[in-house]
């Protein structure tokens, strides 16, 4: 397993963003902290897995001084048998007063595809806002059948629904990077 580690100084900014797509494996831990007052991260991942890729992508943000940000953002589709895992969490330390920290973890699967999402607070300070949100589910089947009965063919309806998944986490990433980003998503 790949492991990174970024730390945010006073007052700055940083977006950090993640794409795997099909065809590519994943095993990276990401470690992010936040040492400045005023500090802030976002942390941006977009993964698609299909045939039997497995992806693993673990997120620890530790808020060390006052008035930190961080927002983690994930999405991923996976088809197949393809499967993705994640452990994310968000640990505000003594101190770091005005502390806000969220993670959000949200796939969409399909065919055979397992997810696994597992969104933690470690909070010893009173004086913050955080929370976190995971969803995993599979494609809503009215939803496939009101687009395939608008004329949409199967793959049609469901790059649709995909795209539509996507969209908002893309406009996360770096504006220079989101062209490429659609491209290789075919968006």
């Amino acid at each position: 397993m790949k492991n990174v580690t970024v730390i945010i100084e006073k007052n700055e900014e940083r977006i950090l963003p993640f794409f795997f797509a099909d065809g590519e494996n994943c095993e990276l831990s990401v470690e992010v902290r936040l040492v400045g007052e005023g500090a802030r991260v976002d942390i941006v991942g977009i993964f698609v897995g299909s045939n039997d890729n497995r992806m693993l992508f673990n997120t620890s943000v530790v808020h060390l001084a006052p008035r930190t940000v961080s927002k983690t953002t994930l999405r991923g589709v996976l088809r197949d048998t393809s499967s993705f895992s994640n452990d994310g969490i968000i640990s505000i330390q003594k101190g770091a007063k005005g502390a806000d920290g969220f993670f959000s973890s949200k796939l969409l699967l399909f065919d055979n595809a397992k997810g696994k999402s597992i969104p933690s607070l470690e909070i010893e300070e009173n004086d913050l806002k955080a929370g976190h949100a995971s969803t995993i589910g599979r494609p809503d089947p009215y939803q496939l059948f009101y687009l395939k009965s608008r004329g949409l063919s199967d793959e049609e309806a469901r790059r649709l629904i995909v795209t539509g998944f996507f969209i908002p986490s893309i406009e996360l990433f770096p504006v220079e990077e989101r062209k490429s980003v659609k491209k290789r998503l075919s968006l």
